[in-house]
């Protein structure tokens, strides 16, 4: 018996070692699998650390929940534009990298993940990160095409251009009838210099003849003429925007000196001889005061004004179409919508970020409200540098637009 007895202590003390040996082991594991993570080894890590599939590559599945706690620089470097994922901070073209390297972060050891339409171009430049000294570099494996098969959205940008300014212009729903022979009999319009600055087609030719049924018309090709012609209207069309806004207050003894009036060039004499002077439109006191309250709400990017402080040719332009609008009696929407158009070929850099800003919170343009886009908080000049900064530059461009002289 004293045998046994002894027998049973050794192995109830094998078995206390073997459960020490366990938990000793399973220690070291752990402290081991937590060190790997806070060495940035990408395994675990802190909150949206990086979990790698492969050498430098992330899934579209793992992307999708970094994506939800982003602690990364998120790049696209395909080339041409063939859309986007949503919370992209740049747009580097793959073999650009190093021409552009002020665009990346300073910190070499900043995560960056870099991404393209099959992963191809990523993964070139990855490798030029890399070259270039970056640590913490990683593409999506399988590009865009990836992303979309994984059942994820890639925003596609590339139709904003043919939506903000289609090829075919727009037709504003008011015609030029007689305003132009008449603004050049008036002295408004000297048709001869206007001829010689002002380039024009057959259709603007024939608005000099007076043709009732001829459509305003705008596009990329006579969005001059129709700044132009409209400017010269407003200067001379009575307005209350002109006795009760800041030109008619705060600047009453300066008006002559914006760009607007002293900047009209293409008159008979002196512009302010025609500065608020004609009853061209006929417009009741109801009529006024409505355009002066719409105008107030319709801002331009290349000042802080609204269309209510007429101070540049643009201003004036879109005051001359929001009283032909409303002589008309369109609904406020629908001259919103007509000016924002107008808005668009005079300023079209701006309004195509816009259209980009609004796409990228899953508004697409033919659902964004004009009046909004019009307004100060994203028309003004001040809403232009706010907005550049956070879209940032386009992966499309025009060339086109007019400056605010004659």
């Amino acid at each position: 018996m004293k045998i046994l007895g002894r027998k049973f202590k050794e192995i109830k003390r094998q078995f206390k070692k073997d459960d020490l040996m366990r938990v000793f082991l399973l220690s070291g594991l752990i402290l081991l699998v937590f060190w790997m993570g806070w060495k940035g080894k990408g395994l675990l890590g802190g909150r949206g650390a990086i979990r790698v599939s492969g050498e430098g590559t992330v899934t579209a599945v793992q992307l999708n929940k970094l994506l939800k706690n982003k602690d990364f620089i998120f790049i696209n470097v395909h080339t041409p534009y063939e859309g986007e994922i949503q919370s992209t901070d740049a747009f580097i073209e793959y073999d650009s990298l190093k021409a552009n390297e002020a665009k990346l972060p300073k910190d070499k050891d900043a995560k960056i993940v870099l991404y393209c339409k099959t992963g191809r171009m990523s993964e070139e430049a990855l490798k030029t990160l890399k070259l270039m000294g970056y640590k913490n570099v990683y593409h999506l494996a399988g590009g865009m095409d990836g992303w979309k098969k994984a059942g994820f959205e890639v925003l596609d940008l590339s139709s904003i251009p043919s939506q903000v300014l289609p090829d075919e212009g727009f037709e504003l729903p008011v015609s030029w009838g007689d305003i132009l022979p008449r603004l050049v009999e008036m002295g408004v319009i000297d048709k001869a210099k206007f001829e010689k600055v002002v380039v024009m087609g057959d259709e603007e030719r024939a608005a000099f003849e007076g043709k009732k049924d001829l459509p305003i018309r705008i596009n990329s090709q006579n969005s001059q003429f129709v700044v132009d012609a409209l400017w010269a209207l407003g200067l001379a069309q009575k307005s209350l925007v002109y006795k009760e806004g800041p030109m008619g207050r705060q600047y009453k003894n300066d008006a002559g000196r914006f760009a607007s009036t002293g900047g009209w060039t293409l008159a008979k004499g002196d512009a302010m001889n025609y500065y608020n002077k004609f009853e061209i439109l006929n417009l009741t006191d109801e009529e006024q005061k409505r355009v002066f309250e719409i105008s107030s709400n319709v801002y331009r990017p290349c000042c802080g004004n609204s269309t209510a402080f007429p101070d540049c040719n643009h201003g004036m332009a879109a005051l001359a179409a929001i009283e032909l609008m409303v002589k008309k009696g369109l609904p406020d929407e629908e001259i919103y919508r007509n000016v924002l158009k107008l808005n668009s070929f005079w300023f079209p850099s701006h309004y195509l970020t816009v259209a980009t800003y609004f796409a990228r919170q899953g508004v697409s343009w033919d659902k964004v409200d004009a009046k909004t886009a019009l307004s100060q908080e994203f028309s003004s000049g001040q809403a232009a540098s706010k907005l550049y900064q956070e879209v940032g530059p386009l992966p499309f461009e025009t060339k086109f637009g007019g400056s605010c002289g004659a």
